[in-house]
């Protein structure tokens, strides 16, 4: 079975083609198109996986991107390698529409993976430009995918509560495993990490006032992701007027082997969002080792149930009781918590296991 893997730049680019790479593992034709924007260029592809680029423009004053050609290359490209299915990733952008309309000519069933795009906050968020595209394309879009992807309970219900009445599939995403957890025998200064986009929606204001609140002797928090509306400068100013600056430590997007060093340096990781349709941060703090700290707007109960962190309400007090509780624990206990945490992620969320779902759900679409 061959499929076709739509995706654009940024952190889904690395989920989406993680997940290419892993379907390719299993006997199966995967190709990834991608959207070569101006400020978030492709990536090279996985290994297995034949990697598609259309190039964006950018449209001067308006700071918008165009793709020129867009909907002959499409067509041109399935006509060529003739998928099995389509599968989308995301919503509200023309080059999701054309992905969708050229489904329907090529009559090619399509899968959409929500990534979080009908969460409430999400919806709320620069909600005019969203409503425009509802009413033009967005929902008709969505109603007539074969099948809609969702990465937890939460995103399925909002999922129905916008009235898709389609076959929802509920797999989580997955995630890489380190060879090697988290080392929490550092006799230095222990880190509480943050990685993610520098984005209101990730509730970083409240994390840091929870942080300033407690300030625990020996820790540092680190922020660590690519800046996006300026947000990072309103974050950095926030630190100086609390007089934290001297142990918040702002840092841009790391990847690979960075990525994976930088986890293992720290002892807790932090994701407080105002809004997750899953949390993959989440998800690889667990897999490197480490507990967590979770807002209740992200779908990660299961932290605390399995005893491997904290699931509070994204305000500042609770998030600060959290990091009090945590920072006051000793290396072993949250060695402790990073194991079991470690342990339901490689049960549960390692690509094998992951892909072998969405393969599944691609049969029945095509049978």
């Amino acid at each position: 079975m061959s499929s076709w893997n739509l995706v654009h730049g940024g952190g889904p680019f690395f989920s989406v083609g993680n997940l290419a790479r892993a379907l390719s593992r299993e006997g199966h034709e995967v190709h990834l198109l991608a959207g070569d924007y101006p400020k978030i260029p492709v990536a090279p592809p996985p290994e297995g996986v034949q990697l598609h680029s259309i190039k964006g423009v950018l449209i001067p004053f308006i700071k918008q991107t165009r793709m020129r050609g867009m909907r002959p290359a499409i067509d041109s490209l399935l006509d060529e390698i003739k998928p099995d299915i389509i599968h989308d990733n995301g919503l509200w952008r023309s080059f999701n529409h054309e992905v969708a309309l050229a489904a329907s000519r090529h009559k090619i069933p399509r899968i959409i993976s929500l990534r979080g795009n009908l969460d409430p906050w999400c919806l709320s968020f620069r909600n005019w430009k969203k409503q425009i595209a509802l009413h033009c394309y967005q929902l008709r879009d969505l109603k007539t995918a074969a099948c809609i992807h969702v990465a937890s309970k939460a995103e399925a219900r909002n999922a129905l509560d916008f009235g898709l009445k389609q076959t929802i599939a509920q797999i989580f995403n997955g995630v890489d495993i380190p060879d090697q957890p988290a080392n929490f025998d550092n006799q230095g200064t222990r880190t509480a990490l943050f990685i993610g986009r520098i984005h209101p929606v990730k509730n970083l204001p409240v994390l840091i006032k929870a942080w300033a609140k407690v300030q625990p002797e020996g820790w540092c928090l680190k922020l660590v992701g690519p800046d996006e509306l300026g947000h990072r400068v309103e974050l950095e100013r926030l630190t100086r007027v609390l007089g934290i600056d001297h142990n918040v430590v702002f840092s841009g997007p790391v990847f690979g082997m960075e990525k994976e060093r930088l986890l293992s340096d720290a002892q807790l990781s932090m994701l407080v969002s105002n809004s997750e349709n899953f949390g993959i941060a989440a998800a690889e703090a667990l897999a490197a080792g480490l507990p967590v700290i979770a807002s209740k707007a992200t779908p990660w109960a299961h932290i605390e149930n399995i005893g491997a962190g904290w699931w509070v309400e994204g305000k500042v007090e609770p998030i600060a009781g959290a990091i009090r509780e945590a920072t006051n624990e000793s290396p072993e206990s949250l060695l402790t918590r990073g194991q079991r945490g470690r342990a339901w992620v490689k049960e549960n969320l390692n690509w094998k296991h992951i892909a072998a779902q969405f393969i599944e759900t691609y049969q029945a679409l095509k049978s």
